[in-house]
């Protein structure tokens, strides 16, 4: 079964639903954000608790599929495959998000909290299933092997990146464990700060360069998250981020309430809304 894009009908409605007498560009409404993702051409991706929304500007959304699943991580590398992953989610786009097919269940479950892909080898992505541990997979998600057992792995963990040129340095994050990181693929990790942390991603014009999402800002490490730079600031954004997405051009986030979309173009520095009440 493939999932696309719907109705023409279908996405006017959502939109004059989503849109604002006050003249301002609006966000989904409805449940709650879980993830921003970004493609290769520049398409935004927001992964809500009912379904995935995309939009070229960040004003306009339509619902892009997946309707009533829990979209909670999308991992989109530059020309690889994508992925959206969640609770008892797992599909694959080979069409940079125009439809997506439900990936073969070679998993103990699939109620995934944390998952990426590696930024040079989109075949090579790692997912953490609740209960069971952490998994990788060479093949694009076809046939799994364990890395880690659930005990091996902090309970918290909300989010997973794969950094450097290989696909076995890891950084993996929870908002009461920090920031751990890998060299072995999962198999063995050292804490490398201590901060409240909710989302991770790689810089798609350097795979050293990391941003982590925390309660104080955005933490930044330009080694492959070894060292970091912690805290900085938000400037002009309004209420707590919940979703991180970075392309070769901007840093994206979602806040949730009030839920808005901020864009920076110079790494943080300043922030301008692009949509939001």
């Amino acid at each position: 079964m493939k999932l696309g894009l719907l109705g023409t009908g279908t996405v006017m409605a959502l939109l004059a639903a989503c849109g604002s007498g006050e003249g301002t560009a609006r966000l989904p409404s409805g449940d709650h954000v879980h993830s921003l993702g970004v493609t290769s051409d520049g398409t935004l991706l927001l992964g809500m608790h009912g379904g995935l929304y995309r939009s070229t500007d960040g004003e306009v959304w339509e619902l892009a599929g997946l309707q009533g699943e829990d979209a909670m991580v999308i991992a989109s590398a530059i020309d690889q495959p994508m992925f959206v992953a969640g609770h008892e989610v797992l599909y694959r786009s080979d069409d940079g998000g125009e439809t997506f097919t439900p990936q073969p269940v070679d998993l103990p479950g699939l109620d995934i909290h944390a998952f990426a892909q590696a930024p040079t080898d989109g075949g090579s992505v790692y997912a953490y299933v609740v209960g069971h541990g952490l998994f990788w997979s060479g093949d694009g998600g076809d046939t799994w092997e364990q890395r880690a057992e659930v005990e091996q792995l902090p309970q918290d963990l909300f989010g997973l990146a794969v950094v450097g040129t290989g696909a076995d340095t890891l950084v993996l994050v929870g908002p009461d464990s920090g920031i751990l990181r890998s060299q072995d693929g999962g198999r063995s990790m050292v804490s490398v700060l201590q901060s409240q942390v909710w989302a991770v991603t790689v810089d798609p014009a350097d795979p050293q360069v990391v941003w982590a999402l925390t309660t104080g800002g955005l933490d930044r490490s330009s080694d492959g998250g070894q060292t970091w730079e912690t805290d900085l600031s938000l400037p002009g954004v309004d209420g707590q981020p919940v979703a991180l997405a970075v392309d070769e051009g901007a840093i994206w986030l979602v806040t949730g309430e009030p839920r808005a979309l901020y864009r920076s173009a110079d790494e943080g520095d300043s922030w301008e809304r692009i949509a939001g009440r």
